[in-house]
């Protein structure tokens, strides 16, 4: 990024506003080397001194506004109560079921809505929900404070319904920004025995993890609708706009999500290998795909039809909670990956992607050409070419037509930019 005192941007018709407006953030990059780097795609965004702002080009406004609402609809679409707050309490956003099932019990229960304080929900409750009100405040204000990762609260409230009972869970989601905090709601009848709680067990023929955390009942019962296939490096798996007829549990395999930028790109928001699934927005209402998942990896995946999964899904109260608990941190990724995409520079973007496919390939060895290099971080081919080569001449990588190999991880990750830690340290 760069900067240059420069004029307003320039008065022009409709279908040629994009196009001048690039042509005027070009003019402010006044240095060759920045200037040979716009050209080739590298640089999305320029800093203006004049008004102390960062100017995205067109095309990544259009990217970063597509990959936002791809964010917001998937959350919105949760099967389950959900509720996100920031460091001060603030209702970041809540999910639809959230807000449908406050309304069917009369708000009660300290049901709050985006933009109102948890806090000030706790203090307003009635006399007679004080107590459990008090303990969700101090727990909030531990998770809140890094005290404590995670908490469950009982709570008991009247409703319409009678006198309800609802499983509050907090969790702590991050470390820094403008995401703090997790909130799920689970009601149920009234108070009922305690069930002893079954550790998942570990199976060897489940190398998928997600399918792996899933108690021995209802994964049999899974199972047997499960088929393990061969997915190849390069095969679509979905296009935006058609039918998920399947589901796929990656193995020792990877799967790109890119959303589509225009009719010729798209850009790579997402990573799911076998710590999740592709086609999870089936369990959320929706029946076509909204993105393309690409191959990135050869390896075996578990499929499954996905009138079967949903079936699973509607009866297996464990698949929901593991598929939500993927579905939370696959939204964490996709929010992350967007932004570094459009602000932060290839080589640092590179080496991030390079060292998230080793981590899910469990390899140092894999096979990405410059093409796909390309698609992936939404930059030309030439761009691909000048951060690998920069990357290899560091002694991090080896890379020879399309064949990569990570000689100094440690190094490696010396060249990525802050987001790669930060999803570290969220899947932790």
């Amino acid at each position: 990024m760069t900067g240059a005192p420069g004029p307003t941007v320039p008065a022009v018709a409709p279908d040629n506003a994009a196009a001048a407006f690039k042509a005027w953030l070009r003019r402010l990059v006044t240095d060759t080397a920045e200037l040979e780097a716009f050209d080739a795609g590298e640089i999305d965004a320029v800093m203006d001194r004049h008004s102390v702002s960062a100017l995205l080009l067109p095309e990544a406004q259009t990217a970063l506004h597509d990959s936002s609402r791809i964010v917001l609809s998937a959350f919105d679409a949760l099967p389950g109560e959900v509720c996100v707050l920031d460091a001060k309490g603030i209702v970041v956003m809540t999910s639809k079921a959230w807000r449908v099932s406050g309304v069917a019990h009369a708000r009660a229960g300290l049901d709050v809505r985006t933009g109102e304080n948890f806090f000030a929900a706790c203090l307003d409750a009635p006399q007679n929900e004080r107590a459990h009100a008090d303990a969700v405040a101090v727990g909030l204000r531990k998770i809140l404070a890094g005290a404590q990762r995670s908490l469950r609260v009982k709570y008991a409230c009247p409703s319409p319904r009678g006198r309800s009972l609802f499983t509050l869970t907090m969790a702590a989601t991050s470390v820094q920004g403008p995401v703090n905090a997790l909130l799920t709601r689970e009601w149920h009848g009234e108070p009922k025995q305690k069930v002893r709680r079954v550790a998942p067990t570990a199976r060897v023929e489940a190398e998928n993890r997600l399918l792996a955390a899933l108690p021995a009942k209802d994964y049999a019962q899974l199972a047997s609708g499960l088929e393990p296939v061969t997915i190849t490096y390069g095969e679509v798996l979905y296009e935006p706009g058609e039918p998920m007829r399947d589901v796929y549990f990656p193995g020792n395999c990877l799967v790109s999500i890119l959303t589509p930028v225009d009719g010729n790109r798209a850009l790579e928001v997402g990573l799911v290998g076998r710590e999740g699934m592709i086609g999870a927005s089936l369990a959320m209402g929706a029946a076509r795909s909204s993105v393309r998942a690409l191959v990135q990896g050869t390896g075996i995946a578990m499929k499954m039809n996905a009138r079967r999964f949903l079936r699973e899904f509607r009866r297996s109260q464990a698949l929901q909670r593991v598929l939500l608990h993927f579905t939370d941190r696959l939204m964490v990724q996709i929010s992350q990956t967007a932004a570094c995409n459009r602000f932060h520079l290839v080589e640092a973007r590179l080496a991030r992607s390079l060292l998230m496919t080793a981590e899910r390939m469990r390899s140092s060895e894999f096979h990405l050409t410059h093409e796909f290099l390309a698609a992936m971080l939404g930059v030309r081919r030439v761009g691909v070419t000048v951060a690998a080569v920069a990357l290899q001449r560091r002694g991090f990588i080896q890379y020879r037509r399309g064949n990569i190999t990570i000689l100094d991880a440690q190094g490696l990750e010396t060249a990525c930019c802050p987001c790669y830690r930060h999803l570290q340290v969220m899947n932790a």
